[in-house]
């Protein structure tokens, strides 16, 4: 049981500092949950690593005297540990299913060491398989170590290219570049647009007056002083607001303790489009329409073409739209770029999405390698979000990408190459090298007893 829980702690360990970048979400959802405001990822990682240490120290120590009691209060917190590894992967799985699939693209992606690893562990336990020193047994062992071994060869890791590197996916920064400073705000856009972006991706939400204003959130509790300027009415919908009562909220000071974007001012889409035509740059947008009794419900979407059209930057727009308003988007604003929102899972043929006039696919990171090169082969541009881990983005800078949205625009532009990214040459040779070491292993003649 001992190997067993340090495995699963040492498995843990490394899928969670994996996917820092995630510990905000992660803690707010649980948060939400439980009504507690708590670290929740560090205590998990604080947890795991108890257990990793503990494990370690029984392997070290087997055999010696312990605590009577040791053992008994081991075993109780290995199996809580187990218990809580599993039904912790199974909740993430169920509540976020492309968990499962970036879990394969991780492996994927650095599974030589995983290979590696399989190699070695082959060759000793042919090694140790072995009951004599025959010819015969060496043979098929040397067989079966060599057939392992020339898998990877057809099928390498997805850190190993074969034909030149392809050129670097473009940026759209998420929310303008939300890690630098309090995002959908025009302190975010400019950032981003310093760093050289591609593009901009913001929200779009209709105030009761019928100003159209970036906010992500169904309410203002999370990103504005709302609490403090309107108490009672921190979880109203944020489109039951006037622009008057928008406009004296902060939306800068929630950020962080630094005062530097405090008094940041919630931006009408008037004053971002006049920073993306200003900047030469890529807008999409989510616009979120209100409810029925709003009264700009049925005006919503003809008040965002207008303003784009207005700005002059409909021909760098892209319109995220289902097939059942392109003949509106068309008329209402013909220079604009469709886009079609595109599920990973079941993603249409590229022919279908030509033949309705698409140039643009939008999809979720889960989205296969091959469905990205047989869109981009049939001339489409292929944009995946939410994009915020280096490896991620190296998977797809190899596979193709023409661009990528981010939270984390800014380590992404100062990246030069793809991590650990290696030629196929390269790495036939380093595979060659793995081969020869669990050679070597297979081969070793056992130390004769003592």
């Amino acid at each position: 049981m001992t190997l067993a829980v340090l495995i699963h702690a040492l498995l843990f360990l490394a899928f969670w500092l994996m996917n820092l970048p995630f510990r905000g979400t992660l803690n707010n959802f649980l948060a939400e949950e439980t009504g507690l405001p708590v670290d929740y990822l560090s205590v998990f990682l604080t947890f795991a690593a108890a257990m990793a240490l503990w494990s370690e120290e029984r392997l070290a120590r087997r055999g010696r005297v312990r605590w009577a009691g040791s053992t008994r209060l081991y075993h109780a917190a290995g199996v809580f540990f187990l218990l809580f590894f599993y039904g912790s992967f199974t909740v993430l799985f169920l509540k976020n299913p492309i968990q499962v699939v970036r879990l394969g693209q991780l492996i994927q992606y650095f599974r030589y060491v995983v290979d590696f690893g399989l190699l070695l562990f082959l060759a000793w336990g042919l090694r140790r398989g072995m009951k004599s020193e025959a010819v015969s047994g060496k043979a098929v062992s040397f067989v079966v170590l060599l057939a392992l071994w020339c898998i990877p060869l057809f099928w390498p890791p997805g850190n190993v290219y074969r034909r030149p590197l392809p050129e670097k996916p473009r940026l759209i920064a998420h929310r303008g570049a939300s890690t630098l400073a309090p995002e959908n705000t025009l302190a975010a856009m400019q950032a981003a647009a310093d760093l050289g972006v591609y593009g901009l991706e913001t929200d779009v939400s209709v105030s009761r007056d019928g100003v159209l204003f970036l906010m992500h959130d169904s309410t203002l509790r999370r990103t504005t002083n709302v609490a403090q300027v309107y108490p009672g009415r921190e979880d109203d919908p944020v489109e039951s607001f006037t622009w008057d009562e928008l406009s004296r909220l902060n939306a800068g000071s929630w950020f962080a303790e630094s005062s530097a974007f405090w008094g940041e001012p919630i931006p009408t889409l008037e004053e971002m489009l006049y920073l993306v035509a200003e900047h030469d740059l890529i807008l999409i947008y989510d616009l979120r329409i209100p409810p029925a009794d709003h009264p700009y419900a049925d005006q919503a979407l003809d008040l965002c073409l207008q303003e784009i059209e207005a700005a002059g930057v409909a021909s760098r727009t892209w319109v995220l739209t289902g097939r059942d308003e392109i003949a509106y988007i068309r008329r209402a604003l013909p220079d604009a770029i469709l886009a079609a929102s595109v599920n990973y899972w079941n993603p249409p043929a590229p022919s279908d999405l030509l033949a309705d006039g698409y140039r643009v696919v939008n999809s979720e990171y889960g989205l296969s390698n091959r469905a990205i090169q047989a869109y981009r082969q049939a001339g489409l541009w292929v944009n995946l979000w939410t994009v915020d881990e280096p490896w991620q983005y190296s998977r797809l800078w190899l596979a193709g990408a023409d661009s990528v949205t981010s939270n984390r625009v800014q380590v992404f532009a100062a990246m030069q190459r793809p991590i650990a990214a290696l030629a196929y040459p390269a790495y036939l040779l380093a595979w060659s090298g793995a081969g020869l070491l669990a050679l070597g292993v297979l081969l070793v003649k056992k130390r004769a007893a003592l």
